[in-house]
């Protein structure tokens, strides 16, 4: 009857609303908030910077995920009004998951725990709606994002022979489990 009375521990049929959030980090602010069709010119571009002009997501794949916000989480970071990061999932809802299916910062902002903050606020939010794990793919040659969603919790579950378009590198499978015993739902 009461979604936060749910003993069954089902999930919402679609994405709930995610409420925008202001949160500082190393003496910065930022905002975080979902990610709108008017974004997608600048996910594009953060894109080409972060992978040498060669953007893997075009500007029609980012419209097809953005349309589909029952199921589809895109947020932004940014600063200044400027949006410097996001990151996207997609609500598995029959396996209790929320994949990350993208991740970027714009190069002057790596390092600055802006991966960090977008993946913890997507794990937040996954926790409260009753997920029970975030999972992504890195390429096996991304030892730095490797370590960082280790150091977050992700445990290597497999390899993706092959997984990458163009150059068919493998990718590493990755699950964080998410622990929902205070969880709301």
């Amino acid at each position: 009857m009461f979604l936060k009375f749910n003993r069954q521990g089902k999930l919402p049929l679609t994405i709930p609303q995610y409420q925008k959030r202001a949160i500082d980090s190393q003496g910065y602010s930022f905002l975080i908030r979902r990610a709108t069709v008017e974004d997608i010119d600048t996910l594009v571009n953060i894109e080409e910077a972060v992978y040498a002009g060669q953007a893997p997501w075009l500007l029609r794949d980012f419209l097809s995920e953005l349309s589909r916000p029952h199921i589809r989480l895109y947020l932004v970071i940014e600063r200044h009004n400027q949006v410097i990061g996001f990151a996207g999932t997609a609500y598995q809802r029959e396996i209790y998951d929320m994949h990350i299916t993208n991740i970027a910062v714009v190069p002057v902002w790596q390092g600055n725990g802006l991966g960090r903050l977008l993946i913890e606020d997507i794990a937040n939010f996954s926790k409260n709606i009753g997920i029970h794990t975030v999972s992504l793919e890195a390429r096996s040659s991304n030892v730095r994002a490797i370590a960082l969603y280790q150091r977050l919790g992700f445990k290597n579950v497999g390899i993706k022979k092959g997984y990458y378009l163009g150059d068919h590198e493998d990718a590493i499978s990755m699950v964080r489990e998410i622990d929902n015993k205070t969880s709301q739902n």
